[in-house]
């Protein structure tokens, strides 16, 4: 007898066969390559935040709504670390925004968020050696078990050494690529995240053409006429002048002159008050008699403020205390890290900035222009967006330095340009709709960044700052403000207005590479965190490099971010991790 099968019955076994085969083949090629190739790793703690995090919170600022992350796990180079989590406590509960500057944002009710999980080209290292800048995972030298992530800054038989936040290269200052600067950069300002309050103000100073309109800035050139004088300014250049206005805090000091005859009266009076009063407030002001001048640590509290106001007789003290509450505002971009905020750490003023700005206009305007400080020089770039040219000038010595083009906008009178200038490293890079219009410019060394005194923001504890260091912290705030943006003839609307800043190496623990020079050992490498005043590497360890052998691969993808979460039903709450889909990202 003949039998004969269903033919649909034989379709749906052959399917399930061929859905089991494709099954193993999967779990195989997954198992050969997490065997071989590819492995993941999650990352605990915060030394090269805020690129890549470890254990976290996630604040968003009540004033300014402006995200970021608060770390609660750090290296071993800091007191209860380490990468265990520290619970936020009593002072340490509260952060403050990197952006606005908020103060006391509790943090206590917030979920910790898992560290960034990274997938990682195992043995990528053994067909080539890493690369200056690169983001590498290795094993801990003095604790195999454990594997770390850093940045190698030094290769095989190289001298390094860290000077005032830069690498130096058997002498010569390291710089980087444009692909890694836009990789290692840190915000620090962004003019979608304002405040809504009287009491704070935009890191930004407005000429007159300029006016800020539903998150935007505006800047209209005809707004310059002057009909009574018959006169047209239309040609002048209208100006967005950098300034870093602090709302609360900071470890910067304001100075401004008053004779003694018109303080010592007043100031007398308010020590005499104060002097057995534990308000800790009380210590951020002081009067220096021989160089005759009131000075404020960080921002002037503004019950400080209303009380020497309130003590005073002397009408040209109250004017020095005007000017002095408005100038602390005034502070220096530093290091700081909205991320540190459960550790103290000196803090050191950063010169190198990026501006990352997108405009938009219906009419294209006659020119752009852009003020760039570096060291004690300025350079000016000039931009034609009609011709779609580029000329990079030293506005000292007057003369033209470099000449560009980027490609021409499909409609030259209506338009958008995403326009990015940095001073990184001592070099000029300039990039239009993402292309560089001309090589950077490498610029000479200057004789200050042989100076080995470090601009250290610190507290006044009663005495006066070294004047070295005093006079060098108010130069780099004074180089930092000649940043600008200008308009000539047109009407631009700013959509996107960034500040961004290098990451700055900190002397850590001064074992290697700080004080002097460190000669590399070959087939070994000299690692440091991006958070370098957190970070556990090179500097501070007993034996300070990474051998060869100890390199685990090239992360190359934060594939599986979270953030907390929670399902609510019937009365009960199930915390959960949700995929953070924004944060996924490729490494360079």
């Amino acid at each position: 007898m003949t039998s004969f099968s269903d033919p649909h019955e034989t379709s749906i076994l052959s399917g399930l066969r061929i859905t089991l085969d494709r099954a193993i083949v999967f779990v195989i090629a997954v198992m050969v390559l997490r065997s071989f190739v590819l492995e993941g790793y999650l990352i605990s703690t915060g030394s090269m935040a805020p690129g890549l995090l470890g254990f976290h919170r996630r604040i968003h600022c009540p004033s300014c709504g402006y995200s970021f992350a608060f770390g609660v796990s750090f290296d071993d180079s800091v007191d209860s670390g380490n990468g265990a989590i520290i619970e936020p406590s009593g002072p340490r509960r509260y952060a403050t925004c990197p952006n606005c500057h908020q103060i006391n944002i509790d943090v206590g009710g917030v979920p910790n968020s898992h560290g960034d999980q990274l997938l990682v080209l195992k043995h990528a290292y053994d067909l080539r050696p890493p690369h200056r800048w690169e983001t590498i995972v290795f094993r801990n030298p003095a604790s195999p078990e454990e594997a770390y992530v850093k940045r190698v800054v030094g290769l095989p038989g190289e001298e390094i050494q860290v000077r005032n936040g830069d690498v130096f290269i058997n002498g010569d200052l390291a710089r980087k690529t444009w692909d890694q600067q836009l990789d290692m950069r840190i915000p620090v300002c962004d003019l979608h995240h304002l405040v809504d309050s009287d009491q704070w103000q935009m890191p930004w100073e407005l000429d007159e053409a300029w006016t800020a309109e539903d998150g935007d800035l505006v800047c209209d050139t005809s707004r310059l006429k002057s009909p009574s004088s018959g006169s047209d300014s239309q040609s002048d250049i209208s100006w967005i002048r950098f300034r870093y206005w602090r709302w609360f805090g900071g470890h910067h000091v304001a100075e401004t002159p008053i004779a003694k005859e018109d303080c010592l009266e007043d100031w007398k009076r308010f020590l005499d008050r104060f002097s057995i009063l534990p308000i800790s407030w009380t210590g951020r002001v002081r009067y220096d008699d021989e160089r005759e001048v009131l000075c404020c640590e960080g921002v002037m509290p503004d019950d400080l403020q209303k009380d020497l106001l309130k003590q005073s007789q002397n009408e040209k003290f109250r004017q020095a205390v005007f000017r002095l509450a408005a100038l602390s505002h005034l502070a220096p971009v530093t290091d700081r890290y909205g991320y540190n905020a459960l550790v103290s750490s000196p803090e050191y003023v950063v010169s190198d900035l990026m501006l990352d700005t997108t405009l938009e206009w219906d009419t294209s305007p006659e020119l752009l222009e852009v003020r760039i400080p570096v060291g004690s020089a300025t350079y000016g770039l000039v931009i034609d967006p009609a011709a779609s040219t580029v000329i990079l000038m030293s506005l000292d010595d007057r003369v033209i330095i470099s000449q560009g083009k980027f490609p021409e906008a499909v409609n030259q009178q209506s338009g958008k340009m995403q326009l990015q200038v940095s001073n990184f490293d001592r070099q000029l890079t300039i990039a239009v709709n993402g292309t560089q219009c001309f090589e950077p410019l490498a610029l000479e060394r200057d004789p200050s960044s042989e100076n080995f005194v470090e601009a250290t923001v610190s507290a006044l504890s009663g005495q006066p700052m070294e004047p070295d260091r005093a006079a060098l912290i108010s130069l780099k705030h004074e180089q930092q403000r000649r940043w600008a943006f200008g308009v000539v003839n047109g009407t631009v609307r700013v959509k996107q207005l960034q500040m961004f800043r290098d990451v700055f190496y900190t002397p850590g623990r001064r074992k290697h590479g700080v004080n002097e020079g460190y000669k590399i050992p070959e087939l070994c490498y000299f690692v440091q965190g991006d958070n370098s005043p957190v970070s556990s590497d090179s500097r501070n360890w007993t034996n300070p490099c990474v051998p060869h052998t100890a390199l685990i691969g090239k992360p190359f993808l934060v594939h599986l971010p979270s953030r907390p979460g929670v399902i609510e039903f019937g009365g009960f709450r199930w915390p959960l991790r949700i995929p953070d889909w924004g944060r996924i990202r490729y490494i360079r």
